[in-house]
């Protein structure tokens, strides 16, 4: 009886350690999961995107339209398929799918869809896009596409005759004034007011004086406070300069988010936050090719320049509704 005692404790001891462990076991891997969830960067996990141009329409949400990298890609002429995404809290976001593709678009080649830009105008939605004629980046074209609602699918309706040669990373803006502006170029800005119908430039091109060098490409535009600026990807990072009209000449300002390889970003103002949309290399076997997008909070310093961003894998919370 007594060595039956005694197996019986010792079979409830190794249980008791055995059930502790695993208890232990489990709620470490909550805290993991706890400790993976308060890192919201990057923002959209399930593919592959890129080239975040993000918006504010008019149903309150914040839009957002996106290249599509692949997993294993090797260069950009495998990107394909623009995307829409949707949210009301900048944490969880709503795929809407893919709103056009390069077999949609009779004109161009397949593949070669590189960074969009969206406007509301004409009370439509429209793309533009830069995109390939015959596979190629030193044949690219400013594309332009159309929907009824933000979601699309959206309809080619041709590209921008003027605007044409290596890759564009077109961004359009729209003034207080409701005048369009189309921003653009490699190694040398480009700006340009649009007609009314987006498809057609209403002047000749200028070149943008930046007050700087380093321009590569990704050209972004916005207002704040009667301001613009001018901000762009160096190839190392992103830079900008401010000034006091759309053309320029801007006041170059160093370092928006310089340690950024590749920064190609937009930014927004929502619910009286500032955000900084842009994609990381770096998330799960990422490179360069196959890419996440991101967003961080974005402040600007009493004098209008604008605090260096550096990439966190915390993001940004949930938005207050």
């Amino acid at each position: 009886m007594k060595l039956k005692f005694l197996l019986f404790c010792l079979i409830a001891t190794f249980m008791g350690c055995k059930n502790s462990k695993d208890q232990s076991k489990k709620e470490e891997e909550t805290k993991e999961d706890v400790v993976e969830v308060s890192k919201n960067n990057p923002v959209i996990r399930h593919i592959r995107t890129a080239d975040p141009s993000a918006h504010i329409w008019n149903d309150g949400k914040v839009w957002m339209y996106t290249s599509r990298d692949m997993e294993y890609a090797t260069f950009y002429d495998s990107m394909d398929g623009y995307r829409a995404f949707s949210s009301i809290d900048m944490v969880n976001w709503t795929d809407h799918g893919e709103v056009l593709h390069s077999k949609d678009i009779p004109w161009g080649a397949s593949g070669w869809m590189w960074a969009p830009t969206a406007i509301y105008k004409n009370n439509k939605y429209y793309l533009l896009y830069p995109h390939s004629v015959k596979g190629s980046k030193d044949d690219m074209r400013c594309g332009v596409a159309v929907s009824d609602v933000p979601e699309g699918p959206f309809k080619d309706l041709g590209w921008i005759e003027g605007v044409e040669g290596q890759w564009l990373d077109p961004c359009v803006f729209e003034d207080d004034d409701g005048k369009v502006y189309l921003y653009w170029g490699v190694r040398e800005p480009k700006v340009a007011r649009l007609k009314d119908n987006l498809l057609e430039l209403a002047e000749a091109p200028r070149t943008i004086e930046y007050g700087s060098d380093n321009f590569f490409e990704a050209s972004y535009m916005h207002k704040r406070n009667g301001v613009y600026y001018f901000s762009y990807n160096a190839g190392l990072g992103g830079f900008y300069g401010m000034a006091d009209s759309p053309y320029g000449p801007f006041e170059y300002k160093g370092g928006i988010n310089p340690k950024q390889r590749q920064d190609h970003h937009s930014i927004i103002n929502y619910k009286g936050q500032d955000y900084f949309f842009y994609h990381w290399q770096n998330w799960k076997g990422g490179s360069k090719f196959s890419r996440n997008t991101a967003i961080e909070y974005l402040y600007y310093n009493e004098d209008g320049t604008i605090q260096e961003i550096n990439a966190t894998q915390e993001g940004v919370k949930n938005v207050q509704l």
